[in-house]
C-alpha cells in the first residue's frame, strides 16, 4: 500500500471516529444545511456542539442521496517522542473521551506519515514561540490528513500546551477546523454518510472502518488484561494469596509499583475494568464494544484455578 492510499485511509478513519459514525436523523430528500449540521452533530458516541460543525453547502444527487461540504472543529492531542520532536497522538471523541491515533494506524495496518515539521522554531526578542507554534501544528495534521500545508482545509483555532506535573514528555492540546466532503443515503434508518474525503482525495467508503478499529481494541484490552493477570499471579507468588476484593481500583493499590508499572484503569473503549478477586481465584474483565457486562462481547481473562 503506498504512503497516499495510507494517509488517505487513516485520514477517513480519523474523522470517521470523530465526526461521522451516524445513524438515526430524520429522513428527507431535500436534506438542508440546518438538516444536515443537525446529522452531524447527532452522533451516537460523539459530543459534538452545533457550533462545531459549519455546513457551506447542501447538493442533492437523488431523492436519496445528498452530498455535504462542511468544516468541523475538530480537538487533537499532541505530543513529543523521546527524541523531542513532536507528532499527533490522539483525536477527541468526547468530554475526557481520546481515540489513540496509533491504534487507529494499526488497525489499519499502514505507518502513520513522518512529515518534516519539526524544525527549530525561531525567537522572538530572545524568547521561544509557543511550542508547538501554529505553524508546526497545521503542518503536522496537514501531514496526518492528506492535505497540502498551507491551505484553508487545515486551520488551527488554538494550541494550548498542557505542562503536566511527572509527565515523561510535553503535551499539547491543538483545536482545528477540518474541511470535509460526505456524501449522504437517506434510508429506513435516516440519512447517513456513507463516503468521505478531503481535498483532491478519492471518495473511501466508511463502513469496514470502525469494525477494524474495534478489533484492534480487543486486542489491546485482552492484552492489557492479560499484563495485568501476570501481575496478580507475582502477587500470590510472594504473598500465598490473591488480592480479595469487587474493585478493580482496590487491585490497582495493592499491584502498582511493585507487581504493575503501568498503571491500567480504562479500557480502549473508555470503560473501567472489572476485578473480581478471592484468595484462591480472580476474573478480569472488559465490557468490551457494548460496554453493558455479561454480554457475549466481553473479555474476560481468569485465573488458572477458577
Amino acid at each position: 500500500m503506498n504512503a497516499g492510499k495510507n494517509r488517505k485511509t487513516l485520514l477517513v478513519f480519523v474523522l470517521a471516529c470523530g465526526v461521522f459514525a451516524f445513524t438515526g436523523v430524520n429522513a428527507r430528500a431535500d436534506l438542508s444545511q440546518n438538516q444536515a449540521r443537525k446529522a452531524l452533530t447527532h452522533i451516537p458516541g460523539f459530543e459534538l456542539k452545533s457550533g462545531a460543525v459549519r455546513v457551506k453547502s447542501v447538493s442533492a444527487g437523488s431523492t436519496s442521496m445528498a452530498q455535504v461540504s462542511a468544516e468541523v472543529r475538530t480537538v487533537f492531542k499532541f505530543e513529543t517522542d523521546k527524541q523531542g520532536r513532536w507528532r499527533v497522538a490522539e483525536i477527541r471523541s468526547g468530554q475526557d473521551r481520546w481515540e489513540d491515533v496509533d491504534l487507529i494506524a494499526l488497525a489499519l495496518n499502514i505507518q502513520v506519515s513522518k512529515a518534516d515539521c519539526n524544525a527549530p522554531e525561531p525567537t522572538v526578542r530572545g524568547q521561544l514561540t509557543v511550542d508547538p507554534s501554529v505553524k508546526r501544528a497545521r503542518c503536522l495534521l496537514g501531514s496526518l490528513l492528506g492535505v497540502d500545508i498551507p491551505s484553508d482545509a487545515v486551520r488551527i483555532q488554538e494550541v494550548d500546551p498542557m505542562p503536566i506535573p511527572f509527565a515523561s514528555q510535553p503535551s499539547a492540546t491543538v483545536v482545528a477546523w477540518v474541511r470535509v466532503e460526505a456524501r449522504l443515503l437517506s434510508d429506513k434508518s435516516g440519512w447517513r454518510v456513507t463516503e468521505l474525503r478531503t481535498g483532491t482525495r478519492d471518495w473511501v467508503t466508511l463502513e469496514p472502518l470502525a469494525a477494524a478499529v474495534n478489533h484492534e481494541k480487543q486486542k489491546r484490552a485482552r492484552s492489557e488484561l492479560e499484563l495485568f493477570a501476570k501481575a496478580l499471579e507475582k502477587f500470590r507468588r510472594d504473598r500465598g494469596f490473591y488480592i480479595v476484593s469487587d474493585k478493580h481500583g482496590v487491585a490497582i493499590d495493592y499491584l502498582s509499583p511493585r507487581y504493575l508499572t503501568r498503571v491500567i484503569r480504562l479500557d480502549p473503549w473508555h470503560q473501567p475494568y472489572k476485578y473480581q478477586g478471592e484468595r484462591d481465584h480472580f476474573t478480569l474483565r472488559s465490557t468490551g464494544p457494548d460496554g453493558k457486562p455479561d454480554t457475549p462481547d466481553d473479555i474476560e481473562v481468569a485465573s488458572p484455578s477458577k
